[in-house]
């Protein structure tokens, strides 16, 4: 058994090939620059979603006992329709190598033949394949990349356009503890999982209160939900505050922060969805599956201070 991992550069592929290597399970990571990109000391393979040429190289890779891939996790592309050529790669590697279990990570707004990847979702299903789903709500991550990590480090601000609404933040290493078990488990998951953090957030802070005179524990708003900007305050020792962006103010924010603008509406439409109190519920998913609770995103704030410095 081996695992192909898509997406090689990104926050859940690159965490569950760590998981991969501590277990002595082999594993393949693909992106389109290979060796260049991911982590030293982890086998690579070029491999671009929108070149079909590329697709074979996976299976052509020299494991060291000769293993074969077995399981794929699927990572789309950014791109505006993503469906056709995932779906093609799914059928090439199923049919051309046998490929019998695929694992695919996507939002928590994503329903079986809907938008985006829900007709991958429905593909899988429809091909009787093993497979399993992860729907992942808001990653913690996202707070130290982009836009979120410079404007929390340089002005003390977090943008967006959630305005009251409540999200369960998940961390990337949480999606990938769910994740491995659902590529190596001997009994396929054959099921969706909505991967959710273990408490509802807001983005708000405390209105206009000085550090100083914030109280010494974390705000909560009338019905008992925390805000993300005052424990990003209390965990980083200084006032971050929640500015409440438009829909176009945020694609506009999204795209001077190089975000392309197909991937900046989307964003932006995702935050609207999370104001208008979609992905408002937590579960059990996380802790059913690797049988503990998900992370806190204050024990996370406080592994990864230092990135705000």
């Amino acid at each position: 058994m081996a695992i192909l991992l898509t997406g090689g550069t990104g926050k859940t592929s690159t965490r569950l090939a760590k998981l991969l290597q501590d277990a002595g399970i082999p594993f393949l990571l693909a992106s389109r620059r290979a060796e260049t990109a991911v982590p030293s000391r982890m086998p690579a393979v070029q491999f671009d979603w929108l070149d079909e040429s590329t697709f074979d190289r996976p299976f052509q890779y020299s494991f060291p006992s000769g293993e074969k891939i077995t399981a794929v996790y699927l990572i789309a592309p950014e791109v505006s329709d993503p469906v056709p050529s995932m779906n093609a790669f799914i059928d090439f590697a199923a049919a051309k190598h046998g490929v019998e279990r695929f694992v695919l990570l996507c939002g928590t707004s994503i329903e079986k033949g809907g938008y985006h990847v829900g007709k991958v979702w429905q593909h899988l299903v429809e091909k009787e394949v093993e497979y399993c789903v992860l729907r992942a709500t808001w990653f913690m991550e996202n707070f130290t990349q982009r836009e979120h990590h410079s404007t929390i480090k340089d002005e003390g601000k977090i943008y967006t356009a959630c305005g009251d609404g409540k999200t369960p933040f998940i961390s990337a290493g949480d999606i990938a503890a769910v994740a491995f078990h659902a590529l190596t488990d001997a009994k396929s998951h054959d099921t969706a999982y909505s991967i959710l953090g273990p408490e509802l957030l807001t983005y708000d802070e405390v209105g206009g209160q000085s550090l100083a005179n914030r109280p010494s524990t974390i705000s909560f708003d009338a019905n008992g939900t925390a805000k993300v900007a005052t424990k990003f305050s209390q965990g980083l020792g200084r006032h971050i505050e929640h500015v409440r962006q438009s829909e176009a103010e945020r694609v506009q924010k999204y795209q001077e922060h190089g975000v392309p603008e197909h991937r900046a509406r989307l964003l932006s439409m995702l935050e609207i969805g999370t104001a208008q109190g979609m992905g408002n519920w937590i579960n059990d998913d996380v802790e059913k599956v690797v049988g503990r609770r998900p992370q806190s995103l204050d024990a996370w704030i406080q592994e990864n201070k230092m990135v705000w410095q």
